[in-house]
């Protein structure tokens, strides 16, 4: 369904923006993260192993609250972009993009004419109510967020002209895979690091763009907000579950004695059964 797309507004208005990735594909858990109060879920169809049909249900879910639903795509098919658009995503975000003319033409993709390329069949798709929108072409084109990841060492050099881009709206810094195209994969608080997200920041701020990433070692999310960062994703379903349930267990392995029996002292003497009440 046709709405004013929030979070587009939000950063617009130099307001910092808070996003969480979605990994597991569940409608469930899209529907709590839009209710707590994120501005954005990012669905993540890159890593994670939702479908289009999954990825249409923690949409639908998603608007029981106000987050907008942000479809990180695997990569810049114009295809794929297409359908993930006529389904009803409000932002994209495109990984590895390393060039202007990468940027131009998933900008070209996502837009109807005149300013883009977009198949247009508006009066049928989820995107405009199936049709009970009828200026949703109208209103597509600068409703949409698309948001353009910049991954590589080789991006970073061209992050100014990536960012330039007349209808990228956002660019994120990926420090983890940047870190990772210089030899330093799963080190992006690395000192040796540092310069080249430098670089990429000074780009996309000359560009003028938004800026958007994740945290790392000495930058944290309210960190980098400070630092003029536009958008943050750090937390995903998968870890947040992972780490509940961790601590569930071993919670309960510490409350407990080697022999499988409470730790705690029993309130009935040695050898006698409790009396009944």
């Amino acid at each position: 369904m046709l709405r004013d797309n929030a979070l587009k507004a939000k950063i617009l208005a130099g307001e910092p923006t808070l996003g969480v990735w979605l990994q597991m594909s569940d409608p469930s858990i899209a529907e709590i993260a839009s209710l707590v109060g994120y501005d954005c879920l990012i669905l993540d169809n890159e890593h994670g192993f939702a479908s289009l049909d999954t990825t249409v249900h923690m949409m639908r879910a998603a608007q029981a609250g106000n987050a907008t639903c942000m479809v990180r795509c695997p990569g810049s098919d114009r295809d794929y972009m297409k359908r993930v658009l006529d389904a009803g995503a409000e932002a994209l975000m495109i990984p590895m993009v390393e060039s202007a003319a990468e940027a131009r033409a998933i900008v070209d993709a996502c837009r109807y004419p005149p300013q883009g390329r977009r198949g247009y069949s508006a009066p049928t798709v989820r995107a405009s109510g199936y049709g009970a929108a009828p200026d949703y072409a109208k209103r597509a084109n600068g409703n949409l967020l698309i948001c353009v990841q910049i991954e590589s060492d080789k991006a970073a050099t061209k992050a100014r002209e990536i960012a330039a881009v007349d209808g990228v709206d956002l660019v994120f810094i990926g420090v983890a895979d940047l870190s990772g195209s210089i030899g330093l994969l799963e080190q992006p608080g690395n000192a040796k690091v540092n310069p080249h997200i430098a670089r990429a920041e000074r780009g996309i701020r000359a560009a003028g763009k938004p800026l958007g990433t994740i945290p790392r070692p000495g930058h944290s999310l309210t960190d980098l907000a400070a630092e003029g960062y536009s958008f943050v994703a750090g937390l995903a379903d998968a870890y947040l579950l992972r780490a509940g349930m961790q601590a569930d267990v071993e919670a309960f392995r510490a409350g407990i004695a080697p022999t499988g029996k409470s730790s705690s002292k029993p309130d009935v003497k040695k050898g006698r059964k409790p009396k009944k009440k």
